[in-house]
């Protein structure tokens, strides 16, 4: 899920991602390194399942080799990128 969090100290306002079950009230500034707090959004869209992923096909048109067999899932995504040294977002 995507979370809002907004610092303390320069009021800056960024998104992160955790899990729905898994997600801290707290977390580090990336701009300043101060306290950003978790705020109330709306309008973030909905849960993301394994399988819901419409821009898995172009994004393997742009890093996958032709050879390799096409990456289906979240999952396949994920294991992917870590696998060639990437890191996935998201």
């Amino acid at each position: 899920m995507l979370y809002t969090y907004e610092c303390q100290f320069c009021g800056l306002e960024q998104d992160r991602t955790f899990s729905l079950k898994d997600f801290p009230s707290e977390v580090e500034c990336t701009f300043c390194g101060h306290l950003a707090k978790k705020v109330l959004s709306i309008g973030h869209g909905g849960i993301q399942t394994d399988g819901d992923v419409k821009w898995l096909p172009s994004a393997c048109d742009v890093l996958q080799r032709p050879s390799e067999p096409r990456l289906q899932t979240r999952t396949e995504w994920r294991k992917y990128l870590k696998k060639e040294g990437l890191t996935p977002i998201g």
